[in-house]
């Protein structure tokens, strides 16, 4: 009986210590996501204020 509380204990450790990992990793996870859509919305919109004024690549000029 003595071993099986034993076992019980640790494995009630281990998934402390994983559900602990699981929410960190979580939020970092959150974090990188909220970072890169705040990156590519930054992008578009740098790429749409740069890109009125630019000629596209069918347009060719003559020498």
């Amino acid at each position: 009986m003595y071993w099986f509380l034993l076992f019980l204990g640790v494995v009630a450790v281990w998934l402390l210590v994983l559900a602990l990992l699981a929410k960190k990793l979580w939020g970092q996870t959150k974090a990188l996501t909220r970072e890169l859509a705040a990156a590519q919305t930054k992008l578009e919109t740098a790429q749409s204020t740069t890109g009125s004024g630019r000629t596209g690549p069918t347009v060719r000029s003559r020498a």
